[in-house]
């Protein structure tokens, strides 16, 4: 008898943890569903109030904005005089001269594409007393990348106006890369 109660029991125990095993699944993909609801909600809520205020964002100063971006990226103000638009192989940047004879140079091609465009490829007496763009290793140039993520909520907005401003094209991409090119020594613009 006592055989017969404790199976009984032991039976109970089980069904009763299976069962509340069974609930407790159904109720987690219950929450789960509500979660990504909830989610998907949030999304939608904030592309909303973004695209309201993305029709009023404007852009005063392309190149005090290029600067604030460049600034915020490179811990210090990189004092920019001026720039210029450079187009080769299909790719576009902008350089911007900066007061210490240094550049910046932004783009919206991803970094390997660029090296691979601005490489010199050449080694000859000539082209050796020539420099690259990004230098003569422009591999070994500092490069930031500049996005939404990195830049603030608005910035591919932002950047579009900007490089309509000084390149008068539209920007292809919704994020930029900056590379920071030091000055050659001795050369010193103000």
């Amino acid at each position: 008898m006592d055989i017969l109660i404790g199976t009984s029991v032991l039976i109970a125990i089980v069904l009763l943890g299976a069962l509340l095993s069974a609930a407790n699944e159904r109720q987690r993909k219950a929450l789960d569903g509500i979660r990504e609801q909830v989610e998907a909600w949030a999304e939608e809520d904030i592309l909303i109030k973004r695209e309201k205020v993305a029709r009023t964002i404007q852009v005063e100063s392309p190149l005090a904005w290029l600067e604030k971006t460049a600034g915020n990226a490179l811990g210090f103000v990189p004092g920019i005089l001026s720039t210029s638009l450079w187009e080769k192989d299909g790719l576009t940047a902008l350089i911007a001269i900066r007061k210490d004879g240094g550049r910046l140079v932004f783009t919206p091609a991803s970094r390997e594409r660029f090296l691979a465009t601005v490489k010199l490829k050449k080694r000859g007496v000539l082209t050796q007393a020539e420099t690259g763009l990004l230098g003569d290793k422009p591999e070994k140039v500092s490069h930031y990348d500049l996005s939404v993520v990195t830049s603030g909520m608005f910035f591919d907005i932002e950047a579009g106006h900007v490089w309509l401003a000084l390149s008068g094209q539209s920007l292809p991409a919704k994020r930029l890369t900056m590379f920071e090119v030091p000055p050659r020594p001795g050369a010193k613009v103000s």
